[in-house]
């Protein structure tokens, strides 16, 4: 069953208002050693949860540049997702006694990427789509 446009942007920007705040709930119970680190992160993740929870209100009034916000939040997203990926792959490379636990996280985070990326492009594809 296909929804309607105006239906999928409800339902879009509902997803955005109720699931961003997850991502600032992700950095406020991080355990990182540097308070300063750990400040810096829930600013930024803050900052980021927000605009998500603008862009899903901005989905539901049908603004136009709530879709292009969206992308670009999903993009920081994605690569907040990669880029310790690519570090732990990077420091396996240094320390290679420990590569099992390290391969096991970068596999995780690896795939939550990519299922982030194909979630993306899916919706792109979808939206390209004309409507009969």
């Amino acid at each position: 069953m296909r929804l309607s446009g105006q239906t999928s942007k409800w339902m879009s920007g509902l997803s955005w208002v109720l699931l961003s705040p997850l991502f600032f709930l992700m950095a406020l119970i991080s355990t990182v050693e540097s308070l300063t680190f750990y400040y810096v992160q829930v600013a930024v993740f803050g900052v980021w949860a927000a605009c998500g929870v603008v862009a899903g209100i901005a989905r539901m009034a049908s603004v136009s540049w709530a879709g292009r916000l969206q992308t670009i939040l999903v993009w920081i997203a994605f690569a907040l997702l990669c880029v310790p990926l690519t570090l732990i792959l990077i420091l396996t490379l240094f320390e290679p006694g420990a590569w099992r636990f390290e391969l096991f996280l970068a596999l995780g985070v690896l795939l939550t990427g990519l299922t982030l990326l194909y979630i993306v492009r899916r919706r792109k594809m979808l939206s390209d789509v004309p409507q009969a």
